[in-house]
């Protein structure tokens, strides 16, 4: 069987990129202190590796008192960065599906400093989206606003391919608010099963999305970034905003 340090070779990442990785995945988050500590890597080096991982998605920071501390992403942003690659050796993948599914089996329930997480580029959104389509509940609803036309040229593969199948999947209603430029996108949405549609006459590379207590505040610009908020008062408070917004927008 793989170990987990040629796993995580397998789709590009580095020795020491694996080992921070890991070693996140097993404490939660942490400083960079403590990770250097812990793996033996020189502090000056663990800032590249640490930069190398936000830029591939398997990272994610959020600022404590200025202060970096640092996450892991769900093991299944790693999947996906597999895929970017060539096609090369099947059964690579398999046994990189396999040790996903160990570490989805080790406990996760770290304690955490707080509840947010910030996300960088490209595959750092996938990988947020990812969070949110394995947090929600059968049955459940979750709502988009503002969705601009970069989000959707961008992503629209991977929406399609990962985030509305598992939607269906789980029998999951959406509501969506989507800019006038994006209006083409939004016609194809009310195609999709459990989704309503309507258009927002603004313009803005910015978007934010309710799940649960879940709110992701999302900017498609040039460099995509987002933050991840986990609180019951933020996601009830944009509710309401979606709510007001829905009932002025055009079917």
């Amino acid at each position: 069987m793989i170990d987990r340090t040629t796993a995580l070779k397998s789709v590009g990442l580095s020795e020491t990129e694996s080992q921070t990785y890991l070693d996140l995945r097993e404490h939660g988050e942490s400083q960079t202190g403590k990770i250097c500590n812990r793996t033996n890597i020189p502090s000056s080096h663990i800032y590249a590796i640490l930069t190398n991982l936000l830029e591939k998605g398997l990272v994610s920071y959020k600022i404590i008192n200025n202060i970096r501390v640092y996450s892991a992403s769900e093991p299944d942003a790693i999947a996906h960065l597999f895929e970017e690659k060539e096609l090369q050796i099947k059964n690579e993948k398999k046994q990189l599906i396999n040790f996903i599914s160990q570490l989805k089996a080790s406990p996760s329930e770290l304690q955490k400093l707080s509840d947010f997480k910030y996300f960088y580029g490209i595959r750092g959104i996938k990988s947020m989206f990812l969070e949110l389509i394995n947090s929600w509940e059968n049955g459940g609803e979750y709502y988009v606003a503002s969705a601009p036309a970069e989000a959707f040229k961008k992503l629209e593969g991977f929406f399609i391919d990962v985030v509305f199948k598992k939607k269906k999947a789980d029998k999951v209603s959406l509501k969506i608010l989507v800019n006038n430029d994006s209006k083409e996108y939004g016609l194809r949405r009310r195609k999709e099963l459990r989704t309503k549609v309507k258009f927002l006459n603004i313009n803005t590379n910015t978007e934010y999305i309710i799940s649960g207590d879940l709110l992701l505040l999302i900017n498609y610009s040039s460099n995509p970034y987002g933050l991840m908020i986990k609180d019951k008062n933020f996601a009830s408070t944009y509710k309401t905003f979606f709510d007001l917004l829905w009932s002025q927008a055009e079917d």
